[in-house]
C-alpha cells in the first residue's frame, strides 16, 4: 500500500487501529450535514473503516488517511481522501473510480482538501495509468464544487448516484491541474 506525501500532508492507507478517527470524522456536525445525513454509530463507522481496507487489499488503491505534517511528521488527522471503485452505485459504468474527500471543519478551507486531492488524481494518472477520475458532488456542497475545480475537474452534468440527484464531474490527464511539489 502506498503512501504520499505533499509539502504540508502526509497520506497513507487506513489501518484497523483507525475506527476512532474514522467515527471522529463521520460524527463531525460539518461532515454530517454535507455529506452524511446522520450521525454514525461507532458499529457503522468500523464498518465502514473495514470496507476502506477491504477496497484496498482488491483493488491496489484506495482512501488515504490525511495527516497535517509538524516537524515532517505526520501530527493532525484532517480527514481521509483517495480513490473508491463506484461499482454498483453507477450501472452504467462500473469500471468508474471516484475521488472520495471528507475533512473535519477545523480542516477545512485551509487548502487542505486540495492538495491532498491533486495528490491523490496524480496518484490515478502516474501511478494507475487511469484514463479519468470522476466526482459526485451533492448540490449544496459548494466546497467541494471549488476544490473539484481548483484540481481539474469540469461539471459534466447531473446524475442520479446512490439513488440521489448528484452533480458529476470529471477530470483527465489533460485537464488534471498538476503539483509539483508530490512525493511518493
Amino acid at each position: 500500500m502506498q503512501m504520499l506525501e505533499t509539502p504540508r500532508l502526509i497520506l497513507r492507507p487506513p489501518s484497523d487501529s483507525d475506527e476512532l478517527l474514522v467515527h471522529g470524522l463521520h460524527s463531525d456536525p460539518f461532515v454530517v450535514n454535507a455529506v452524511i445525513g446522520f450521525y454514525p454509530t461507532i458499529e457503522q463507522s468500523k464498518a465502514e473503516l473495514l470496507q476502506f481496507i477491504n477496497h484496498w487489499q482488491r483493488n491496489r488503491f484506495g482512501l488515504w488517511m490525511v495527516f497535517v505534517k509538524d516537524g515532517g511528521q505526520a501530527r493532525k488527522f484532517a480527514g481521509y481522501c483517495g480513490l473508491r471503485c463506484t461499482g454498483r452505485r453507477l450501472p452504467e459504468d462500473p469500471n468508474n473510480v471516484e475521488l472520495v474527500t471528507r475533512l473535519h471543519l477545523a480542516a477545512s478551507g485551509q487548502g487542505i482538501a486540495v492538495e491532498a486531492g491533486r495528490a491523490v488524481v496524480n496518484f490515478a494518472f502516474e501511478n494507475l495509468k487511469l484514463e479519468k477520475v470522476t466526482a459526485f458532488i451533492l448540490p449544496t456542497n459548494t466546497r467541494s464544487r471549488l476544490k473539484n475545480l481548483k484540481i481539474g475537474f469540469h461539471y459534466v452534468g447531473k446524475r442520479i448516484y446512490n439513488n440521489i440527484a448528484m452533480m458529476y464531474f470529471l477530470v483527465t490527464p489533460e485537464t488534471f491541474v498538476r503539483s509539483d511539489d508530490l512525493l511518493v
